[in-house]
């Protein structure tokens, strides 16, 4: 097994903690260090930041002591910090926030950005309105991710083909990449492995996540528990492999009841572990 090729396994921030109501995704602000304490223990490689528009500036990422906080607590546990989970909002303020971002993720020393559209945020399917107001708010960014070495990941739902032309379109293409969803990108339907290869090098991130089919164009299908789903992990690893895929998983998957977070995500990395490690070997 090559093990220095095959991609380190990490989780999204807040999933190692109980929701107690706060949904699936969050950042979990009361114990956030104790959650890369967490994830060596249970032998997860990185933690990929959450930040959302809300309470953004009570982020760790965007102080200067809480940029310390972070980068002591990566050398304490050795979980290191590949990327930051972004968003993407259409309001004009929208612009500045993600230049901060960009720059308070330099000095962290993480190196992808990923900017979600999503529900009511979507791009079209071609060039439109949409796409024209979101490469003017990322226009300042995309500047400074491209002096300071860092790709901005677009993550939707969208086929590669059409991801391609939206970057392509960008100030700086070379500042952008696709932050790809293997579980979203299967329940739209979409043929993943051949959607791999041919975003190649473009690809800067991979969510690892199951979901059932989407039946509905008007209704999200449900996230599932890994295996569960119509997500075939092992097609998409392979085809990560044949691009040279070597970036971080980072599992992005279905919540257990509170209080059993290390235990379902530890299943999580095991089973993501164990089809990586036959793929890349």
């Amino acid at each position: 097994m090559n093990i220095l090729s095959r991609p380190k396994i990490g989780i999204l921030q807040g999933r190692l903690m109980p929701s107690l109501g706060r949904g699936i995704q969050f950042f979990p602000d009361e114990n956030w260090r104790k959650e890369f304490i967490d994830a060596r223990k249970i032998g997860f490689d990185s933690i990929e930041l959450l930040v959302r528009q809300r309470k953004l500036r009570a982020h760790p990422l965007m102080t200067e002591a809480g940029r310390a906080q972070l980068r002591e607590i990566r050398e304490a546990t050795g979980v290191d910090i590949p990327s930051v989970h972004g968003y993407y909002a259409p309001e004009d303020e929208y612009a500045d926030d993600l230049l901060d971002i960009v720059r308070a993720t330099a000095e962290i020393g993480a190196k992808v950005i990923l900017v979600s559209f999503f529900h009511e945020k979507k791009l079209g399917t071609s060039t439109d309105a949409t796409w024209k107001r979101a490469h003017a708010l990322l226009a300042p960014a995309t500047e400074a991710a491209k002096n300071l070495g860092i790709r901005l990941g677009i993550e939707a739902e969208l086929p590669a083909s059409v991801l391609i032309e939206f970057m392509e379109q960008a100030l700086a293409p070379e500042a952008f990449g696709v932050y790809y969803d293997v579980g979203n990108q299967f329940a739209c339907g979409f043929p993943v492995a051949d959607e791999i290869r041919e975003l190649g090098r473009r690809i800067v991130g991979v969510h690892v996540k199951d979901r059932l089919p989407n039946t509905d164009p008007n209704v999200e299908s449900a996230t599932v528990p890994l295996g569960e789903g119509c997500a075939n992990l092992k097609s998409a690893f392979d085809a990560l492999r044949d691009i040279g895929y070597s970036r971080h998983l980072i599992i992005q998957a279905a919540r257990g009841k509170d209080g059993d977070e290390l235990a379902h995500n530890t299943g999580y990395r095991e089973y993501t572990e164990k089809i990586a490690s036959e793929v890349w070997k």
